[in-house]
């Protein structure tokens, strides 16, 4: 028996063919693309200058005066998942029932210019639309949009939500553009996907999809318009920017969607291809449909929209789901246009110019992203209502830890830091004199994947871990960041001040927030299911529930959680930091944190010896339920410390509350994930860390806190605390093996 059943009810987009979902599949099946040349003057400086770009106009007309202030990022996701809820006539839900996905592969601007957090527009998406469920910002670069579908897809079968809102947005930014110009990727006329190919065009736009389980959707009498059969995630472990040319990642996120969705490639109709106009890109996908599809690969239609709105980034997932959801509702293939009748090669169905009917019960929909992250979406017509089964319970265990910080380099040297009660308030870590990757890799890389490389790797160490090369290709990997690289991004920004015509290329390959993951799975060896979450300093437990999701649906047996943040600031002489103190204040953090979750069942067959079992996670209520000896709390000697104090100190009278950040910093995803790595420790070597500083609490007395760090005997159980201030929050229970 099959799994629950989950549908699409919903559809959105905004994007340079269209305003809503009929203006847009309008203009796909009647070949009327919408690539121009950018009228900004700011953009003359470029050679390349045709883009897909949305009409003011457009947004103005779909939004209320209250909305007109938001910046343009929030504008064209808000009038994307407005147009979806309303298609889908969802009403009346509850508000913890109601999550969402969003992809986003840049770091966009508020009003005013300057940056702002990856889940802000996210955060202002969930407020305007009541929304208080499951919340996960995606950030797989150019896979974004398709991964999202997918993640939403997991948070129904868990169980944890009704209906989530799936989907990309990103805007066109000159800053982007002018890395995308510096790495000669640019097309000057309108791209030509799979036809002479010379380069890609850039696009903007925001797409949402409504899912929801079929048997609910059926309840409420909505019209289910696609099944999301299934979907594949991988990893190239090839390059920062370049495909693999051996179309491996491709060929196995495609092979992966097809085994969740328990089809064969004799099934699928027609293929939504990534289709950028790059030559790279473009001969890596047909290698893929080569290797797929076998000697049928030529009767598989496939065609690419990105020649009618241009590459979308983060949005280009999500738009080419809408679209595949229509073909498959119509029964038509919108065509690639641009497509030269000489292009090569001949004996592929790139569905040249001309919308096709055709026969379509199942539609593949492709995306694959710099840092080497792809993703394949399996989207079928609807069925009836049928019986299913609640997808499996699957114990998942802690095996291996690997803080990297200013309190040390691995779990040992942390340990004993801890113990001695010192602290590294603000330290970068040193790594000087050790290489954690090979030297003709290392000294290309920036920091902060030094870090997370030299964090995995001690946590493989740590887990006892010595896997065949076969295995390895299925280890899964969640990166976990709230603002990736601040010495790329800050190298990249100020090279583009300088003169935009020669940006720091190497710097712009690394600005995308999955590239330190990419890092990570090319020095490791590791392709399996992988992606990145980028929600503050709440990333690293929501990654860590991204794992056990892997596990739980049998995509992996291990998985390997990496969190890590950098700052550039000097920290203030003599600054005092204690959480939960009335009297302290806060200071930013480098660090560097990974640990390994495995399946209980493997871990014991190979003999592992676990630090702790994860017997819960929560991001969309309050404290799990079950009783811990030890809270370890996102405090970071900020504001909201005293909330947090309050909360758990009333609903757990009697059990110690501390933090990590008094001891390194607030290191955003990091410190989420060394709180993680600290609660394992607790269990099972009766370590944590002491708030030795705390003179004056904020909420209740000293008692009330820990002040030793060497417990007097390890506790059952630990919960763990995450926050990204004003936005979600966390909880993770650990218990004794």
């Amino acid at each position: 028996m099959a799994l629950r059943p989950v549908v699409v009810t919903g559809l959105g987009v905004i994007c340079a063919i269209g305003r809503d979902p009929a203006e847009f599949w309008h203009r796909l099946t009647t070949g009327q693309g919408g690539l121009t040349p950018i009228q900004d003057p700011a953009f003359a400086v470029f050679e390349a200058r045709y883009a897909g770009q949305v009409p003011d106009e457009w947004i103005t007309g779909q939004l209320p005066e209250p909305d007109a202030a938001l910046d343009r990022t929030a504008r064209l996701a808000l009038i994307a998942a407005r147009q979806a809820v309303a298609q889908a006539g969802l009403t009346g839900i509850e508000p913890a029932r109601f999550g969402m996905i969003l992809g986003k592969c840049q770091a966009t601007p508020d009003a005013a210019g300057h940056y702002q957090p990856m889940h802000h527009t996210q955060d202002v998406l969930a407020d305007r639309l009541g929304m208080r469920g499951p919340r996960i910002l995606v950030s797989t670069a150019c896979a974004a949009g398709g991964n999202a579908v997918g993640l939403a897809k997991d948070k129904i079968l868990t169980g944890e939500a009704d209906a989530v809102l799936a989907g990309g947005v990103d805007p066109l930014l000159f800053g982007t553009y002018a890395g995308f110009a510096g790495l000669k990727a640019l097309s000057t006329g309108p791209c030509r996907p799979y036809s002479h190919s010379d380069g890609l065009n850039l696009g903007e736009g925001a797409a949402f999809l409504l899912l929801e389980p079929l048997d609910l959707a059926l309840a409420r009498g909505a019209v289910p318009l696609a099944e999301v059969a299934g979907y594949g995630l991988s990893a190239d472990a090839y390059h920062a920017t370049a495909p693999d040319p051996t179309g491996r990642g491709g060929t196995s996120a495609m092979r992966r969607a097809l085994a969740d969705a328990g089809l064969t490639t004799d099934d699928v109709g027609y293929v939504s291809g990534h289709g950028t106009g790059t030559p790279a890109n473009d001969a890596m996908e047909v290698k893929v449909m080569r290797t797929v599809f076998g000697p049928r690969a030529g009767q598989v239609p496939t065609s690419s929209i990105k020649s009618f709105v241009g590459h979308t980034l983060g949005a280009a997932g999500a738009v080419e789901a809408v679209a595949a959801v229509l073909a498959l509702r119509d029964g038509i293939a919108p065509p690639t246009i641009g497509f030269a009748a000489d292009a090569e090669p001949g004996d592929l169905d790139f569905v040249p110019n001309v919308a096709r009917a055709l026969p379509i019960d199942t539609v593949v929909s492709n995306n694959y992203a710099f840092g080497g992250n792809n993703v394949s979406l399996i989207l079928t017509t609807p069925g009836a209502d049928r019986e299913y089964e609640e997808l499996p319970r699957r114990e998942a265990v802690i095996t291996g830890l690997g803080p990297v910080s200013g309190l040390g380099v691995g779990i040992a040297e942390t340990t004993e830091e801890i113990l001695a009660g010192r602290a590294a308030l603000g330290a970068r870590p040193s790594l000087e004199g050790r290489t954690f990757a090979p030297r003709s890799l290392w000294r290309h890389m920036n920091n902060l994947s030094r870090m997370a490389i030299a964090a995995s790797r001690l946590s493989w160490e740590d887990a006892g871990l010595k896997l065949p090369r076969k295995e390895l290709d299925d280890v899964g990997l969640v990166f976990a960041t709230g603002a990736g690289s601040a010495e790329s991004t800050g190298g990249f920004d100020d090279s583009i001040a300088a003169n935009p015509n020669k940006p720091a290329v190497l710097s712009f390959s690394n600005v995308v927030l999955n590239a330190t993951g990419g890092a990570v799975c090319q020095t490791l060896g590791l392709r399996g299911p992988t992606t990145t979450i980028c929600n503050g300093g709440a990333s690293a437990s929501i990654a860590l529930d991204c794992a056990l999701e892997m596990i739980r649906a049998g995509k992996a047996d291990v998985v390997l959680v990496v969190a890590a943040d950098e700052h550039v600031r000097a920290v203030p002489e003599g600054a005092f930091v204690s959480p939960y103190d009335r009297d302290s204040g806060s200071v930013p953090g480098s660090a560097a944190v990974a640990f390994v979750v495995e399946a209980a069942e493997h871990c014991a067959a190979r003999g592992g010896t676990p630090y702790a079992r994860v017997l819960g996670t929560s991001h969309a209520g309050g404290l799990l339920d079950e009783r811990p000896g030890l809270v370890i709390g996102a405090g970071t000697g900020g504001g909201d410390d005293a909330e947090e104090a309050a909360a758990v100190l009333a609903a757990l009278p009697g059990v110690p509350l501390t933090a990590s950040a008094g001891l390194t910093g607030d290191c955003q995803a990091a410190t989420g994930a060394l709180n993680i790595a600290l609660g394992a420790l607790a269990i099972r070597d009766g370590v944590a860390p002491a708030l030795t500083g705390l003179a004056a609490p904020a909420v209740g007395g000293l008692a009330d806190y820990l002040s030793k760090p060497n417990l007097p005997e390890p506790v059952e159980r630990a919960l763990v605390l995450s926050a990204a201030p004003g936005s979600v929050r966390g909880a993770v229970l650990l218990g004794a093996i």
